[in-house]
């Protein structure tokens, strides 16, 4: 009979307090990528001449998440983009059709990316008006 109690008393009471702290996102994300379960994805960012550019990394696919916000582009502008040779860490860059076209209405385009593992960074190569082409070096951060 007391064991029952026990049972019942136990089914209704929640098994974790309701003021234990939830873990660290950036944490449980590391748990998840170390164990396979999702891709490891890096953020570099930086800034340049009023414009910071951030890049989120997915370092299986080498697909990156573009997203450059400043005054000089009117707010924020965002898109995907990777290298042309899948097997490279630098050279020429494919970005999609719609971020193309809104980098092309700001008369700016992207000519090559590089990964550097030893620096942890990602320099950008861009044409952009009256500077003409500059490289903007992002450095790695953490989540």
């Amino acid at each position: 009979m007391r064991c029952c109690a026990l049972l019942a008393l136990c089914a209704t009471q929640h098994a974790v307090p309701a003021t234990a702290p939830a873990p660290p996102r950036a944490a449980f994300r590391r748990v998840l990528m170390h164990a396979g379960l999702v891709d490891t994805v890096e953020r570099f960012a930086g800034s340049l001449y009023g414009v910071h550019a951030s890049v989120d990394l997915n370092m299986r696919t080498r697909i990156a998440t573009i997203t450059l916000r400043g005054a000089v582009l009117g707010g924020t502008v965002q898109g995907t983009g990777w290298l042309k040779d899948p097997e490279a860490e630098a050279g020429g860059v494919v970005l999609d059709d719609r971020f193309t076209a809104r980098l092309r209405r700001r008369f700016v385009s992207v000519e090559s990316a590089a990964l550097d593992r030893v620096r942890r960074t990602v320099t950008v190569r861009a044409a952009v008006p009256i500077l003409g082409m500059v490289d903007i070096v992002l450095t790695r951060q953490e989540y």
